[in-house]
């Protein structure tokens, strides 16, 4: 993927890439422009629909026109590993002269173990896509409450929705440097907004899940059937006792709403779901053990509910 210089682009995940259950993977190359692989163990086929969103920045120094967007050398294969045409179109950014626009929009606060955007939920940790200029935030503010910043950088912030946020209603969310506002959008709230962490950091793939004996598992190492996993996830949802907004759990909590599990399609024992001892609250750990009996597989579905919700599809793991 090629673009002018004057742009900065992020991918994210499409709803098709998730349900596809493979794992997206971009590095930026040393003239500029990415390089992108979708990849995983399962043999399915991606289905036609929105397979990768793209989130631009433009430097505020850009002069107003149209600055292309051009993808190069795409290749694909079918399960069998058999070539598969792609046609391929280019495209382009339209920058017009005037003052500059929001920060961020809804659209680039994302679940920040998901990447896909939607409600808030209470302890959920975001990431929030946009200009350049977030790289100079000191603080975000939800409904007025500050929320913890875990991460502030070039054209991204990482912040967790105060557990107090009231979840029937409207959330606004606001990012503020030292000299004022920088700008502020309105988004639904709910009581959950659960999503599991993955390896490929895109929110679909081999889930970032450890086996029994705390090692990772991947198709060289999987777990086994009867054995506990440790998937890690955020948007859960309160925790009881009341975790402190910005704080590392002091010890096993669990969530204030139940989980349930199923992998493969298999009903599975939730054994632990709450706050992950000596990490940040919002992080929230799950505890599930692998059914008996179950088949091996090197790309198990995995899926978790809390609330009436259930996490995006896409997260496996590998059992043998």
């Amino acid at each position: 993927m090629d673009f002018d210089s004057a742009l900065s682009v992020r991918l994210l995940p499409g709803t098709q890439l998730g349900a596809s259950a493979k794992s997206l993977y971009a590095a930026t190359l040393p003239g500029g422009g990415l390089r992108v692989l979708i990849v995983g163990m399962n043999a399915g086929a991606i289905a036609d629909g929105d397979l990768l969103r793209a989130v631009v920045a433009v430097d505020p120094s850009a002069a107003a026109g149209i600055f292309p967007v051009r993808f190069t050398n795409a290749i694909a294969t079918d399960p069998n590993g058999s070539a598969v045409p792609i046609s391929m179109t280019a495209g382009g950014v339209q920058v017009r002269a005037g003052s500059l626009t929001a920060p961020f929009t809804d659209t680039g606060v994302v679940n920040a173990a998901s990447l896909l955007p939607g409600a808030l939920g209470p302890g959920e940790i975001v990431t929030i896509f946009g200009r350049a200029d977030l790289a100079t935030v000191s603080s975000v503010l939800c409904n007025g409450a500050r929320a913890p910043i875990l991460y502030v950088g070039p054209g991204q912030v990482n912040a967790i929705i105060p557990f107090g946020l009231d979840p029937n209603g409207t959330a606004s969310l606001e990012v503020r440097t030292t000299q004022g506002s920088l700008g502020s959008v309105f988004m639904p709230a709910r009581a959950v907004a659960p999503a599991v962490f993955t390896l490929g950091a895109g929110g679909s793939g081999p889930g970032a899940i450890l086996n029994q004996d705390y090692s990772p598992n991947s198709f060289s190492n999987p777990a086994t059937a009867g054995s506990i996993v440790m998937l890690y996830g955020t948007g859960f949802g309160p925790l009881s006792p009341a975790a402190t907004d910005g704080q590392a759990a002091v010890g096993p909590t669990s969530t204030a709403l139940p989980v349930t599990a199923e992998i493969s399609g298999v009903p599975a024992e939730v054994v632990y779901a709450g706050a992950a001892p000596g990490l940040i609250a919002g992080l929230v750990q799950i505890n599930v053990r692998i059914p008996g009996g179950i088949a091996a597989n090197p790309a198990a579905a995995v899926s978790l509910s809390v609330g009436g919700v259930t996490i995006p599809p896409g997260v496996t793991v590998s059992i043998q």
